[in-house]
C-alpha cells in the first residue's frame, strides 16, 4: 500500500468513529474531494485499522461504465462476506417491482449487514460513489437509516466536484444529512512540507523545498497529481508539465506502440482488463496481450491485485482520450459481440447493452435495442427504476423506426419505470405516446395495458385520462371475465363515477363482482379501487369506510404497503367526512409506517396532505403549513397540476384562516387559471377575504351550475356556493343549495376522496345558506348544531367561525336576548381567534362586538356611515364610487365591512338599518 502521508486529523478522526461503530453506534462517514486527493487512500487506513483490529472489512467500487448492473458497487461489497444481495434486487426474486418489495429486499440486506457487524463490528467501504446507480443510492440511505444501534460503519467516499450532473447522489447527500451518526469529511491538498515529504517517497532521493514548493503550487497539492511529476522533476522545477494529463500522456508515449494501443483501447473498455476479451476485439493473441499488459504495469500504469486494472481513474480517463472516437465505437462494437456470445450474456445485460449502444452509428442497430430492453427490464424487475427508465429511453433514441408494438411497449416500460419512481408528469406524456402507438397498431392488449399503468394516479382534468383508453380497449376486448376486461372495466367504472358519469356506481358494482368470482388479487384491488371511486360522494361514505376495511385485509394478505397505504387514506377520509376525527388522526401513525417502508414520493405526499389536513382542522396552522410545503416540494415538477394545484390551495386556505400572506397574487392567478371549473366559487371565497370583492363577485357569477361538481367535490362546492350566496345576496341561489345539503347535514365538509381540507359540520353552512334566505329561526337552529357537532370534533377553528356566524344572525334577528348572546359570542370567537392565530376572524369579531355595543354610528366609521346612506338610496357601487371619488372595488369594499359590522346579509338589509337611525 506504500506510505501514508499527512492526513493526520482525518485519520484520528476516522478512527474515533471507528471506536463509536464497535460500541454499538452505527456510523457513515463520507469522504469527498476531487480526483487524486486521497480519498481512496485515506478509507484504505481506516481499512487497514479494522483490520489489524480483527473486524471484518468489505469493500466496493462504483464504475462509471454505464454497463455495469443495478447495485454494482454492493454486489462488489458484498463478495467478502456470507451476505448475497436479496434476489428481489438481481432481477430474479419479484414480478410486482412494488415499492414494498424494494424495501423489503432493502431492509433484508441491511438485517443481514447488521447481523454480521453484531458480534465485533463491520466495515464497509463504498469508493467512487460518484459513480454509484441511482438504486444503490438508496440502498445506501436505506442503511444509514437503520444502523442506529448496529456495530455497522460505512465509509463512502465521491467526488464532489461532479455533483451537478449527478443528482441521485444530490438527492442521496442530502438525505443522509438528517441521519445520526453521520461525519463528513472534505479533502483539500496537501501543505508544502507533505508534498516534499511523498517527492522524496516517490523519488527515493532529497527534494528541495524550492521545488516541493513549485510542485505543491502546479498541483494544488493532490497526491496523485504530485506522485505524476515525481519521475519528472529534473534539475530544476522548469521542466515540470502544465497539468496531469501531459504527464499522463507523456508516460503512455513512452510505452510501445503495441503496447500503447491496447491499453487506450482497454481504457475506452473498461476499468477491468480482460486478457480474453482484449485479444478478441484487438485481433491479438492471449499472449501478446499478457505481454503488453505486463509492461503497462512495469511502468506503473497498470496495477494486479485481484487482475490487471487502471492504477487510478485519471490514468484511464487519460489513455481514453488518447484513443479517436472511431476506434472507440469499433472496440465496443466487437467487446459486445464477444459479451454476445458468452453463456452469462443475460447475467451482463446491462454491460452488454452499454457497449452496443456506445458502438453506434458503427454497431448494429437491433443489438442495441434488443440489449438496451434485456437490461431494462431486468433493471425494473430488480427494482432500479431509475436504472430501468434510462435503458427505455436509450433503446428509444436509437431508431426512429421501431415497429409499432416495440415502440408502445418499450414507452409502455419507460412510463412504468418512471410512475414507479414518483415522476408522474413524464411518465403521463409517455405513456399517452404509448397509447397513441397502441392504437395505431390496432392491440387492444397494448391500450389496455397503458390505461392500467395510471390506475389509481390517471387525473380526470388533465391529458391523460385511463377512463377513455379503458373503453377503447374494452371495445375491442372479447366478452367474459378474464382478469385484463375486468380490470378495465373497474377502471372506467371508478373514474366514471369519480367524474359523476351515471353508469359508474352499476359498472363497478359488476365489477366487484367478476372480481371476486376469478379469485384475482391484483383484480380484486383494481375492483375496489373503482368502487371506492365511483361512491366518493357524500351518500357513499360509510361504504368507502368498509371498503378500505377490505383494501387492508387484502393488503395483509398480499403484505402489500401500497394497498395497506390506500386502505388506511380510504379510512381516513371517510372518517373526516363522518366527523370522526380523532379515529380519522389515529391512522396516521400506521400510515406513516407504510409511508417510511414505501419511500416515493406520491405516498409521502399523500401523507403529508392528510397531516396538513388534520393540522388545519384542528388549529395547529404551523404544522400545516410545513407538512404542505415539503409536500408540494416533493411534487412540484413531477407531478400533474391538479395535485400541485391541491397543495398551493392548502396553503390559499391556511392564508385565508390566518391572514399570514403564505401565497402571493401571482400564485393565486396561476392556480385561478389551472383550477377546474367547478372549484371557481371555493376560489371566489377566498379573493373576497384578500378583499377583491369584485373578482369574487364575478367567479361567483360565473361559476358552472353545481350539477357539474365530481361527487367528491360536492359537500365543498356547497359550502362555498353558500358563502358566496350570502355574501352577494342571492336568496334563491341560498335556498336551493340549502336543500341539496340539507340530506347530508350531519355529515362534515370535506372531500370524498383525497381529503385536502376538512371545513368543520355541514349543519355550519346550512345555517349560513338559511340565513341568507332570510330563514332566521331555522339558521339559528342549524347553526346551534354546527356549533355542537364541531365542538364534539374538536374543529377548533371551524367551530370559532360557526359561533361567529351564529352571532351575525342572532345580531340580525334581534329577538329578546339575542344580542347580549350575539355579544357573548362575539368575546368567545376574538378570544378563540386570538388563541389560534386567526387574525382575519377576530377582526370580523372585535367589529360586530362594536356594532352590537351601538357606539355611534354602529361601528361605522364617517366613510362607512356616508357610503351606507347612499346604499340607503339605492345608489350602485360604480354611482357611489363616483359620487365619493373612490374606486368601485373601496365601494365594494366599504359596504362589505358595513355588512360585517353591522350583521347584515345584503344592501336591502342596510337601507332598513339606515332607515331606523333615521
Amino acid at each position: 500500500m506504500g506510505d501514508f502521508v499527512g492526513r493526520v486529523r482525518e485519520s484520528e478522526l476516522l478512527a474515533a468513529r471507528l471506536d463509536q461503530a464497535v460500541a454499538g453506534h452505527g456510523q457513515v462517514v463520507l469522504i469527498a474531494g476531487e480526483p487524486g486527493i486521497g480519498k481512496t487512500r485515506l478509507a484504505q487506513e481506516i481499512a487497514a485499522r479494522a483490520e489489524a483490529a480483527g473486524l471484518p472489512v468489505s469493500s466496493g467500487r462504483a464504475s462509471d461504465d454505464e454497463g455495469s448492473p443495478p447495485y454494482w458497487i454492493f454486489h462488489q461489497a458484498v463478495r467478502a462476506l456470507d451476505a448475497g444481495l436479496p434476489p428481489a434486487l438481481t432481477g430474479g426474486g419479484t414480478e410486482s417491482g412494488s415499492a414494498t418489495a424494494r424495501f423489503e429486499a432493502f431492509e433484508a440486506f441491511a438485517e443481514r449487514l447488521r447481523e454480521i457487524a453484531e458480534p465485533c463490528g463491520l466495515l464497509v467501504v463504498l469508493d467512487d460513489l460518484h459513480w454509484a446507480d441511482a438504486g444503490s443510492l438508496g440502498l445506501l440511505v436505506h442503511l444509514a437509516r437503520g444502523m442506529s444501534g448496529s456495530r455497522l460503519m460505512l465509509v463512502a467516499t465521491y467526488r464532489d466536484t461532479e455533483l451537478g450532473d449527478r443528482a441521485a447522489l444530490t438527492a442521496a447527500l442530502a438525505a443522509l444529512t438528517h441521519e445520526a451518526g453521520q461525519t463528513r469529511i472534505r479533502l483539500t491538498g496537501l501543505p508544502p512540507a507533505d508534498v516534499r515529504r511523498r517527492l522524496e517517497l516517490v523519488t527515493g532521493r532529497d527534494v528541495s523545498a524550492d521545488i516541493a514548493a513549485e510542485v505543491s503550487r502546479r498541483t494544488g497539492g493532490n497526491p496523485f497529481f504530485v506522485d505524476e511529476l515525481a519521475p519528472l522533476i529534473g534539475a530544476d522545477a522548469s521542466t515540470l508539465p502544465g497539468g496531469v494529463l501531459d504527464s499522463v500522456r507523456a508516460r503512455l508515449d513512452r510505452l510501445s506502440e503495441p503496447c500503447r494501443e491496447l491499453l487506450c483501447t482497454a481504457a475506452a473498455l473498461g476499468d477491468d482488463l480482460d486478457s480474453s476479451a482484449l485479444a478478441a476485439v484487438t485481433d491479438h493473441p492471449v499472449a501478446a496481450v499478457l505481454s503488453a499488459l505486463d509492461e503497462a504495469g512495469a511502468a506503473g500504469l497498470l496495477t494486479h491485485a485481484t487482475g490487471w486494472r487502471f492504477r487510478h481513474d485519471l490514468i484511464r480517463e487519460g489513455a481514453r482520450a488518447s484513443l479517436p472516437a472511431a476506434a472507440r465505437a469499433v472496440a465496443h462494437a466487437r467487446f459486445a459481440a464477444w459479451l454476445t456470445d458468452r453463456s452469462d450474456a443475460i447475467e451482463r445485460a446491462a454491460e452488454i447493452a452499454h457497449h452496443w449502444l456506445t458502438a453506434l452509428p458503427v454497431g448494429e442497430p437491433r443489438q442495441a435495442v434488443e440489449w438496451a430492453e434485456r437490461a431494462g427490464d431486468r433493471a425494473l424487475a430488480g427494482l432500479a427504476w431509475e436504472q430501468a427508465a434510462d435503458f427505455y429511453r436509450r433503446a428509444l433514441e436509437v431508431e426512429a423506426k421501431l415497429a409499432p408494438g416495440d415502440r408502445a411497449r418499450l414507452l409502455l416500460r419507460r412510463g412504468t419505470a418512471l410512475l414507479r419512481n414518483g415522476d408522474i408528469r413524464t411518465a403521463a406524456t409517455l405513456l399517452a405516446r404509448s397509447a397513441e402507438t397502441a392504437r395505431a397498431a390496432g392491440d387492444p392488449y397494448a391500450l389496455g395495458a397503458v390505461a392500467l399503468a395510471m390506475e389509481g394516479m390517471s387525473d380526470p382534468w388533465d391529458t391523460f385520462s385511463g377512463e377513455q383508453l379503458a373503453a377503447e380497449a374494452l371495445a375491442r376486448l372479447p366478452d367474459g371475465d378474464n382478469p385484463m376486461r375486468v380490470r378495465l372495466l373497474a377502471l372506467q367504472a371508478g373514474e366514471t363515477g369519480f367524474t359523476g358519469g351515471a353508469d359508474g356506481d352499476r359498472i363497478s358494482d359488476e365489477a366487484l363482482a367478476m372480481a371476486r368470482r376469478l379469485g384475482d388479487a391484483a383484480v380484486l384491488r383494481s375492483a375496489l379501487r373503482s368502487r371506492q371511486m365511483a361512491r366518493s360522494g357524500p351518500d357513499g361514505v360509510h361504504e368507502r369506510l368498509g371498503l378500505g376495511d377490505r383494501m387492508l385485509v387484502l393488503g395483509a394478505a398480499e403484505r402489500d404497503d401500497d394497498t395497506l397505504l390506500w386502505g388506511r387514506m380510504w379510512r381516513f377520509d371517510a372518517l373526516m367526512m363522518l366527523g370522526r376525527l380523532d379515529e380519522a388522526e389515529a391512522e396516521l401513525a400506521p400510515m406513516r409506517q407504510l409511508v417510511r417502508r414505501l419511500r416515493t414520493p406520491l405516498a409521502r405526499w399523500h401523507y403529508l396532505r392528510c397531516t396538513a389536513a388534520t393540522a388545519i382542522s384542528r388549529g395547529r396552522f404551523d404544522e400545516a403549513v410545513t407538512d404542505t410545503r415539503e409536500g408540494l416540494r416533493l411534487i412540484e415538477g413531477r407531478s400533474h397540476e391538479s395535485l400541485v394545484g391541491t397543495s398551493v390551495f392548502a396553503l390559499i386556505i391556511i392564508d385565508g384562516l390566518t391572514g399570514r400572506g403564505l401565497v402571493d397574487v401571482e400564485q393565486f392567478e396561476e392556480n385561478d387559471r389551472n383550477v377546474p371549473g367547478f372549484l371557481v366559487p371555493a376560489h371566489g371565497v377566498h379573493w373576497a377575504r384578500r378583499g377583491d370583492v369584485e373578482r369574487a363577485r364575478r367567479l361567483f357569477r360565473a361559476a358552472p351550475g353545481i350539477e357539474t361538481v365530481p361527487p367528491p367535490a360536492l359537500l365543498t362546492a356547497l359550502a362555498t356556493r353558500i358563502e358566496l350566496a350570502a355574501m352577494f345576496d342571492a336568496p334563491d341561489a341560498a335556498a336551493d343549495l340549502a336543500a341539496r345539503l340539507r340530506p347530508h347535514a350531519d355529515l362534515f365538509v370535506t372531500g370524498g376522496a383525497s381529503t385536502l381540507v376538512n371545513f368543520g359540520s355541514a349543519r355550519a353552512y346550512l345555517g349560513i345558506a338559511l340565513g341568507a334566505c332570510g330563514r332566521l329561526d331555522e339558521a339559528v337552529t342549524e347553526l346551534r348544531k354546527g356549533v355542537a357537532a364541531n365542538d364534539s370534533a374538536d374543529t377548533a377553528p371551524y367551530a370559532a367561525l360557526a359561533r361567529f356566524e351564529l352571532a351575525r344572525i342572532l345580531a340580525r334577528r334581534r329577538r329578546p336576548g339575542d344580542g347580549d348572546e350575539a355579544a357573548a359570542l362575539c368575546a368567545s370567537v376574538g378570544s378563540a381567534a386570538a388563541q389560534l392565530g386567526m387574525a382575519p376572524l377576530r377582526g370580523r369579531a372585535d367589529e360586530l362586538a362594536t356594532a352590537l355595543r351601538g357606539d355611534p354610528p354602529s361601528g361605522l366609521t364617517r366613510r362607512e356611515a356616508e357610503v351606507a346612506t347612499h346604499v340607503a338610496q339605492g345608489l350602485t357601487n360604480r354611482q357611489i364610487a363616483s359620487l365619493m371619488r373612490i374606486s368601485e372595488r373601496t365601494a365594494e369594499s366599504h359596504v362589505q365591512h358595513i355588512l360585517t359590522k353591522l350583521g347584515l346579509v345584503n344592501r336591502t338589509q342596510i337601507a332598513a338599518w339606515a332607515a331606523r337611525q333615521r
